[in-house]
């Protein structure tokens, strides 16, 4: 006979198996437990390396170009008073003061040349050896916006036009290649590229985009500065005040106003205008100074090119239709002519005469907006594209007066 065994034993399996059944469910547990422990440490990590990467990631990396828009301007309200203010706080020089006022002009000065670059455009050439060498134009250009992927820069596209390379050097002396993103003919100004991820980390630390002013706020006897190329040679600063802001130049479609100073210039000399604010406030073009003043400084009034900075650097094209206007004034229509812009010449070969347009109309109306001035004119082709066929109306000369006539136009580019 068996002996009796311990009916503990009969079952122990069970409660073997019931143990480890119990031990496994903590060990899971501590697994699990240790697991989200470890995933949320992970996250922290991921989180922590991802902000402290985000900024290396986009500036070298790059993201997809964003769309570039000039800030609208805005009426100035309280100019007035700001004047009255000015003229309250004028008083007397004396050498301390005009040395720290001529400090502080230079400072504002140094400030803004972050923004100032040099354009050069590289030719290759071959001398009667057949040796080759380099010949090299330049022109100051001005950061003017930051797509995302690029750095875009306002300048003239003489210096480049037949240049096998071109190059940017940047305030800190460092220079990277270009290329021309897009340009029109009128102004002959376009905007350079380049590759922001190109750009060293010793370059950003010194550079700037620049601040765009308004050309409506600047009067006879503002001081101001002008930064670039206006003497000749590059990375140069100069002093005085505004002339004159009266002037104006007719060009193709649109009417540009000009900021004569009393600062000397060479023939050649490119740059900008800032006020003492840091501003830009004029592009300077030295070909648009009337003969007599062919040696001061003259620039392109900033409000004038604004849409067109803007659209250049979208790399879009500028509607062109080829008229040249002067505003009907009130005088002038007391005289029997219509109010509009009388066109005073059609460019050859352009969108105005293929439609028909004639010395002497006057146009009333462009794509169903009203245009009594030339501005209004140039606003409203602002905001075509080229390619765009419009209507364009106004009035013309016959036998027993002024008749009204319509145009269907082709808008081109230029």
């Amino acid at each position: 006979m068996a002996e009796h065994e311990d009916p503990r034993d009969e079952y122990s399996f069970m409660q073997e198996t019931i143990k480890d059944e119990v031990d496994d469910r903590k060990k899971a547990k501590k697994d699990i437990v240790r697991m989200a422990g470890l995933g949320l440490v992970f996250g922290v990590i991921a989180s922590v390396g991802f902000c402290v990467s985000k900024p290396w990631i986009e500036k070298h990396m790059g993201e997809d170009s964003t769309k570039v828009e000039i800030p609208k301007e805005e009426t100035d309200t309280v100019q007035e008073e700001d004047e009255q203010s000015e003229q309250d706080g004028v008083q007397d020089l004396d050498g301390d003061t005009y040395r720290q006022l001529q400090s502080a002009l230079t400072e504002i000065g140094n400030e803004a040349s972050k923004s100032v670059v040099e354009i050069t455009g590289v030719t290759n050439e071959q001398d009667w050896t057949k040796e080759t060498y380099d010949t090299k134009n330049a022109t100051s250009g001005l950061i003017v916006a930051d797509n995302g992927k690029e750095l875009l820069i306002l300048g003239k596209t003489d210096v480049t036009k037949d240049a096998n390379s071109t190059e940017v050097t940047f305030a800190d002396g460092n220079s990277y290649v270009a290329s021309l993103k897009k340009q029109e003919a009128t102004l002959g100004l376009g905007i350079y590229a380049v590759d922001r991820q190109k750009i060293h980390d010793t370059t950003w630390s010194q550079i700037q985009t620049a601040t765009l002013g308004s050309t409506s706020a600047v009067t006879k006897g503002d001081p101001v500065i002008v930064l670039g190329s206006p003497f000749g040679y590059a990375d140069a600063m100069g002093f005085g005040t505004v002339a004159s802001n009266k002037n104006v130049i007719n060009k193709a479609d649109g009417r540009y106003h000009l900021i004569c100073t009393d600062i000397a210039s060479a023939d050649d000399g490119s740059g900008i205008i800032i006020n003492v604010k840091g501003e830009v406030v004029g592009i300077i073009d030295q070909s648009v100074s009337e003969e007599s003043s062919m040696n001061l400084v003259t620039a392109y009034g900033i409000t004038d090119l604004k849409d067109i900075i803007e659209q250049l650097s979208n790399g879009q094209a500028i509607p062109y239709i080829g008229v040249y206007g002067v505003d009907v004034t009130a005088d002038i229509e007391a005289q029997g002519i219509p109010k509009g812009v009388y066109v005073n010449e059609v460019e050859t070969d352009s969108p105005a005469m293929a439609a028909g347009i004639q010395i002497g109309d006057i146009i009333t109306e462009l794509n169903g907006k009203s245009v009594e001035t030339v501005a209004a004119y140039h606003s409203a082709l602002m905001n075509l594209k080229s390619g765009e066929r419009v209507k364009l109306s106004g009035k013309r000369q016959g036998n027993n007066g002024y008749v009204d006539v319509d145009f269907t136009v082709s808008t081109g580019e230029k």
